[in-house]
């Protein structure tokens, strides 16, 4: 039997219905936010905790009104109406990183970085984290992750200063602890000297020579002298390197992302001025192989006091690179 329909009753059938979709179609404005993601959390106080995000996406404006974290204890989802950190407003890509204090010891926590502009606020992933517990008789206290990544050097050979800096939130438990070792990894023939500094303004408290290090390994460096630590001044562990051929470089970093201000700083005047390797260069997101080692094996009758009075508190004048940024060079970028 023949199809009661011809052929252009089906044509203009076939019209109506694509004309009336269109009609009927909404119109969808696309619209650009703001994005940012959150770091699992690696460096946890008794206390606090450093935090590390990454802006990906400043959103249509190219700019944020505020960014930071939020956090809450427990297993709850944080907003910013919990407790938060905001960090102003910024137009720069990237890594940010912050220390929260003010929780609780040995709790559960999560947290999340945020973003804000014109379109709102958008928070990036949760992580979690345990605070540590308060005593504790021993800590090897760090930033990187013990695994070596990459190296560090100068282009003129010039002597530089590396170190991490333990602020005092990062401290409380270890008030009155000496720090009795210094690990590093070296990755080139130089001379490395153990030193630590202390205050927000670092101050140079002593250095000392480290014989025969290992180079493309870790070296464990007992200092014959001994830092107690008063958890109320900052102090800051580092390495002072020299005496290395040109084009190799002695300074091992971890794959990062570096913890900005803290796992990082680095000298080169001889630890007059400090600066974070990454703000030096935002190529460089490591932080330094260096650790050290706390312990109260002795419990209370150690003493809140340093005792270097017959140490040397200036070291030699060493040749540097009269502060220019670009002489820093990783042994990536020599390949």
């Amino acid at each position: 039997m023949k199809n009661k329909y011809s052929g252009a009753t089906v044509i203009f059938l076939i019209m109506i219905l694509i004309t009336g979709s269109l009609t009927n179609c909404t119109k969808i404005d696309l619209v650009r936010v703001a994005a940012v993601t959150t770091d699992p959390v690696t460096i946890v106080y008794t206390n606090g905790a450093s935090i590390d995000a990454n802006i990906i996406d400043l959103g249509e404006e190219e700019s944020l009104d505020d960014y930071g974290f939020c956090w809450i204890a427990g297993d709850l989802t944080p907003e910013v109406g919990d407790a938060h950190l905001s960090l102003g407003t910024t137009s720069v890509l990237g890594y940010y990183t912050a220390t929260i204090n003010g929780l609780t010891s040995n709790t559960d926590y999560n947290v999340r970085s945020f973003v804000k502009d014109g379109n709102g606020i958008q928070y990036g992933n949760t992580e979690s984290f345990h605070t540590l517990p308060g005593g504790g008789s021993f800590a090897w206290l760090h930033y990187d992750d013990g695994n070596n990544f990459n190296s560090i050097g100068m282009n003129d050979g010039s002597s530089f200063d590396i170190a991490v800096r333990f602020p005092t939130q990062a401290l409380t438990q270890y008030n009155g602890f000496r720090i009795s070792r210094f690990r590093f990894f070296a990755v080139a023939d130089a001379l490395f000297h153990v030193e630590i500094y202390d205050g927000t303004t670092p101050n140079l408290v002593y250095y000392e020579d480290v014989p025969s290090p290992v180079i493309n390994g870790w070296t464990e460096y007992s200092p014959t002298n001994q830092y107690y630590i008063n958890s109320a001044t900052e102090v800051w562990a580092g390495i002072w390197i020299t005496d290395y051929v040109i084009g190799t470089y002695p300074a091992g970093v971890d794959d990062g992302p570096a913890i900005s201000g803290a796992g990082d700083m680095i000298s080169f005047d001889n630890g007059i001025t400090w600066e974070s390797l990454f703000v030096v260069n935002n190529n460089y997101n490591y932080n330094w192989n260096l650790q050290v080692y706390v312990t109260n094996q002795k419990g209370e009758e150690f003493l809140l006091a340093n005792e270097f009075e017959d140490l040397p508190k200036v070291k030699p004048t060493s040749v540097h690179n009269d502060l220019n940024p670009k002489a820093v060079t990783a042994l990536s970028d020599s390949n």
